[in-house]
């Protein structure tokens, strides 16, 4: 019952449909008795599933069968709420009867619940049905039923609707989209789409803050299901979303909502040269006109980040280009960007980040056009070699460089021995020797990781001949940099490369007199405490420092533990028992500090899925980690100082190696 409307609330609904938008969301920041009960249900359905889908199917039952006719006086909030409670534990709900563990049946609340329900004159009973059953769209008892959603919702959708409505139709188009994912599954929205999307189109001309957001939100999923439809009207879309665009450019969260919007629509070939024709220039032409110079610092900063958009949507374009590329992102897209980004202040870390990703995505997709490019008398290249000098300057943040590793990667792999690579490397690591954050380190570690990986004896020898800016060799600072951060490294294929390098390292360094091998470097471990990651040490002396081949050999192993843990967490279809015993643990005792390797705790916190499509052709990408590092370790088990090596190991070590079965461990 608490989770039924309140007058106040329908009577707000009613008056500003953001705001009933916006008190309806379980996420809402504004806090009421029903969506505190909406958040109540919530946290009863993750943590009981089974008992919790029972005893609501019950008190649904329970409340219908003694609320009398729907039509009766406030009869409708409680079937409302009855409604609501279904949407928000739709997928533990789900989850329960596709497991066949609760019996409930969908017909029957179809027929008693939401057919009812959609013919009587309640906008916020009408609309919230409207969502839930397009939920379980999959469950709906038979055809009839199916059409009828169909035509609720594309009626809902048409200008004059009322906003309770009109909203759960936008909402209900969405769960649709995604419940129905598979080809054939699609086709029953295949019709319908033909009044959606076009509705869509023309609602959201008229529609500002949330209730804008929602619209698009749902047009970016249904596009997908009929991308025919909007190729047919391709300079029309793109010309009312690039409005859309200039109109909201100081609101981020709409300006992404577009965006989203119209990188769906790269993906469609039909409608690739109209947004070269109708958006690309307009957003050349938000680059090119001059900083405002505003007082107000806000809008400078509104300003930067609306540039930055810009840059990052011209990249996608460009990316999601067949090659080779049109003129417009070569001729006038990479200079006005060039200009951009060279000339942005020291500090807009963010449009170098940016801009460095879009002159990537050129190279990648037309590196002899780029190469050919002559700008005033600058070629492309000379450009290239200027951003680069400005990403790696000691001078500017280090937040700027942060995707300079890869652009610098770039340009190596597609110009090769026509550039001063020793210039480049040199700047690569004067600044890795100003940066402190672990993630820009390793972005500019990687670029010599690959250049390992390629040619392991001429890298060495040209980072022996160089020096950082405070006089110390260039391959020990590297090595030692690489061996402290290596185990916090974050990327699948990032990983990979290092720890590929690494098992070449170890044995030249194992079988020569090199000096190198006699470098000492820190063993710590991180620390769990209240949440947060700290380094531990395990004297107050300071850090135990050990030799290099030490630290290889024990990151080798952990990465071989985790390695481990992945195929094990594969088989059991989600956390390895190491990581459930780690989330456990810190339930359980949030006060203490619970100590776990630092490879570990990267793993837990990566972000894999932001997959760098220029190292989707690497070789190393079709190395199977498991069996090179198992391999490599078992070889390993018959050098002189294998017995020595395994003394450092912690008993955590020892355990993944002792799965390896070999002498010694």
């Amino acid at each position: 019952a608490v989770v039924s409307m309140q007058s106040g609330h329908y009577g707000r609904g009613n008056e500003d449909p953001e705001k009933y938008v916006e008190d309806d969301d379980e996420d809402s920041m504004n806090y009421t008795v029903r969506t505190g009960a909406m958040e109540l249900l919530i946290d009863l359905a993750t943590e009981m599933k089974v008992p919790y889908v029972e005893a609501l199917m019950n008190a649904i039952t329970r409340h219908i069968s003694s609320c009398g006719n729907i039509a009766e006086g406030y009869n409708w909030k409680l079937y409302e709420a009855c409604a609501t409670a279904m949407n928000i534990s739709g997928d533990v709900i789900e989850e329960c009867l596709e497991a066949k563990k609760v019996d409930f049946n969908f017909g029957a609340f179809y027929s008693t619940v939401v057919l009812p329900g959609l013919s009587v004159d309640k906008p916020f009973l009408r609309g919230r049905l409207i969502w839930m059953t397009a939920s379980y769209i999959k469950r709906l008892p038979n055809e009839d039923a199916l059409n009828t959603l169909l035509e609720c919702t594309c009626a809902a959708l048409k200008p004059g609707t009322p906003a309770p409505v009109m909203i759960g139709a936008m909402k209900g188009v969405y769960a649709m989209c995604a419940e129905l994912s598979e080809p054939e599954e699609k086709q029953v929205l295949h019709k319908s789409m033909e009044l959606i999307i076009p509705s869509l189109f023309d609602l959201a001309g008229n529609m500002e803050g949330d209730l804008l957001m929602l619209c698009l939100d749902s047009l970016r999923v249904s596009v997908g299901f009929r991308p025919d439809i909007v190729a047919v009207e391709a300079d029309k879309v793109n010309k009312f979303l690039v409005e859309l665009f200039v109109k909201h450019a100081s609101d981020t969260f709409i300006v992404t909502q577009v965006n989203d919007v119209l990188i769906t629509l790269a993906d469609i070939p039909e409608c690739r040269g109209s947004i070269q024709n109708n958006v690309v220039p307009v957003l050349l032409q938000i680059l090119r006109s001059p900083t405002p110079t505003s007082p107000k610092k806000q809008s400078e900063e509104d300003e930067e980040d609306m540039k930055t958009e810009v840059i990052d949507l011209l990249t996608t374009f460009i990316r999601k280009t067949p090659v080779p590329l049109p003129d417009v992102y070569i001729k006038e897209v990479f200079p006005a960007v060039m200009s951009m980004t060279i000339g942005s202040v020291k500090d807009s870390s963010a449009i170098l980040q940016s801009g460095g990703e879009c002159v990537r995505a050129c190279l990648a997709q037309g590196f002899q056009q780029v190469s050919t490019l002559n700008i005033n008398g600058v070629t492309g290249m000379e450009y290239t070699m200027q951003l680069i000098a400005k990403m790696l300057d000691p001078d500017v943040s280090e937040y700027g460089a942060l995707y300079s590793g890869r652009l610098v990667s770039s340009l190596i792999k597609h110009a090769g021995t026509a550039l001063n690579i020793n210039e480049i490397l040199q700047a690569v690591l004067n600044k890795l020797a100003k940066c402190e954050t672990p993630t820009i380190q390793q972005s500019l570690l990687v670029v010599f990781i690959k250049l390992f990986n390629h040619d392991l004896e001429g890298s060495m020898s040209f980072l022996q001949s160089i020096n950082t800016p405070s006089g110390e060799n260039g391959l020990v600072f590297v090595l030692k940099s690489w061996c402290e951060i290596q185990e916090i490294f974050t990327g699948e294929y990032e990983t990979k490369v290092a720890v590929i390098a690494l098992t070449k390292f170890l044995p030249h360094l194992l079988s020569s007199d090199s000096p190198l091998s006699q470098i000492m470097v820190s063993d710590e471990e991180m620390a769990l405490e209240g949440g947060r990651i700290t380094r531990s040490n395990k004297t107050t002396q300071g850090p135990v420092m050990i030799p290099i081949t030490v630290k290889i050999f024990k990151i080798l192993v952990q990465e071989f533990g985790n390695v481990l843990e992945e195929m094990e967490a594969e088989r059991n279809g989600g956390l390895s028992d190491d990581e459930d015993d780690i989330e456990e643990e810190e339930e359980e005792d949030e006060g203490g500090a619970e100590f776990v390797s630092i490879a570990q705790i990267a793993h837990l916190l990566a972000d894999d899925d932001d997959e760098d499509e220029d190292n989707k052709d690497d070789p190393l990408n079709d190395v199977d980690l498991h069996s090179h590092l198992q391999q490599f370790l078992t070889q390993l088990s018959t050098h002189n100082s294998y017995n020595q090596l395994c003394q450092a190991l912690n008993e955590n070590e020892k355990t993944v190696l002792n799965s390896l079965q070999v002498s010694g461990s």
